[in-house]
């Protein structure tokens, strides 16, 4: 078993992303089960994939909320940069809905009311989180949890890295990060109305790996009605239009079940 800084041991791998594994780890010092997040061999040593988790923790020691996973440690090694985050016991969202479909409706208001206030908070430290989805939220007994600030940035930001390419999932952006526009708040809040969505309907509302992908789905297929009518201003095509993640938190909060059909 691999023992990081002299102080994490290593455990099995209990996630896995498109360019990270997470294990679970115990803390020597501390006693005290945690996360590790490490970059995949193949990216280790890629400079912006490691320059990622170095965001991904400035970010995350910025954030204190219930509601967002906390980053407890940072550390290099010879193999690349490691994160330690609280281990949350949860399985994620997207294999949640994977392995048993959609959510009833009170854990849907929980799940998503959590991840508004999360963003709520990140949005008035002046960071965007910008790859909202499923495979970023974690289901624990106390309240779902936002992960992975790597992508996040500050308001007006630019979607899309030095080569081009579109930070984030093209299923839960934005139409501005689609198009490699700024970003800012009302992005996080167009994902999480999608993210709402899936969690009612168990799938995304589009499909497809590519924005060209996506865009050629919405094209074909419009933006769906969301719970209670008022979940129209989520998906604004325009984002001043779109209200802010507190407010959406009120919201959802204030629908029963019978206006969520």
């Amino acid at each position: 078993m691999t023992l990081l800084a002299g102080r994490y041991r290593l455990g099995g791998p209990i996630g896995r992303g498109g360019m990270a594994v997470v294990h679970r780890a115990d803390d020597r010092l501390l006693k005290r089960p945690v996360a590790v997040k490490m970059l995949t061999p193949d990216r280790a040593h890629n400079q912006n994939h490691r320059a990622a988790v170095r965001r991904e923790a400035r970010n995350g020691v910025r954030l204190s909320h219930p509601n967002i996973a906390r980053v407890l440690d940072y550390g290099e090694t010879r193999d690349g940069p490691f994160l330690v985050m609280e281990l949350v016991p949860g399985p994620t969202l997207a294999e949640r809905l994977t392995a048993d479909g959609p959510l009833p409706w009170e854990q849907t208001r929980s799940v998503c009311a959590g991840i508004a206030r999360a963003l709520a908070a990140a949005h008035a430290r002046d960071l965007v989180h910008r790859d909202v989805k499923p495979a970023n939220i974690m289901l624990d007994p106390s309240g779902a949890k936002l992960l992975d600030f790597g992508f996040a940035a500050e308001p007006g930001g630019p979607s899309t890295d030095a080569d081009g390419r579109v930070w984030g999932t093209p299923a839960y952006l934005a139409p501005e990060q689609l198009y490699g526009r700024p970003t800012g708040p009302a992005s996080d809040v167009y994902a999480l109305a999608l993210v709402l969505h899936s969690c009612l309907t168990g799938r995304p509302v589009w499909l497809g790996g590519t924005p060209d992908e996506i865009l050629r789905a919405r094209a074909e297929r419009p933006v769906p009605r969301l719970p209670g009518g008022i979940f129209a201003e989520y998906v604004a095509e325009d984002p001043e239009q779109r209200p802010t993640a507190e407010r959406f938190a009120y919201a959802i909060e204030a629908l029963n079940h019978s206006e969520s059909q």
